[in-house]
């Protein structure tokens, strides 16, 4: 039985501020779950959990970017704390991964990290 983790609640906090007229691009989500979490989440993990919560109507994405769904965001607007409940109440995940294009999430990964750099150097200068 397929059931809600973490990773689709760290996803899924990763995507708060998102929504239609406000897409974030894949270097951007890898950064703010680097944030959250303190680490990176794996490409398999990314693609799994956006493709839980499009299942679920929680986000969606295009065109290279990604938002919250309005029920996304009032999930969201509650304490993050209940996050794992309020995914729970929904049933269990029923997505399919996404698909990205070839080398997209090593890209954005790598995009992230060259920013994270050069945002190191400036302060080093």
């Amino acid at each position: 039985m397929n059931e809600w983790t973490g990773v689709d609640v760290w996803v899924l906090r990763t995507l708060k501020g998102t929504h239609n007229d406000n897409r974030a691009p894949l270097a951007d989500l890898i950064g703010i779950g680097d944030f959250i979490e303190r680490a990176v989440f794996e490409e398999f993990e990314f693609t799994r959990a956006m493709g839980n919560l499009v299942a679920a109507g929680l986000a969606d994405f295009g065109d290279g970017a990604y938002w919250l769904s309005e029920n996304g965001r009032r999930l969201l607007e509650r304490r993050t704390d209940r996050l794992p409940a309020g995914l729970r109440r929904l049933g269990p995940p029923a997505g399919t991964p996404i698909t990205l294009e070839p080398g997209e999430f090593d890209r954005a990964e790598q995009a992230y990290r060259d920013a994270m750099a050069a945002g190191r150097n400036e302060k080093a200068n």
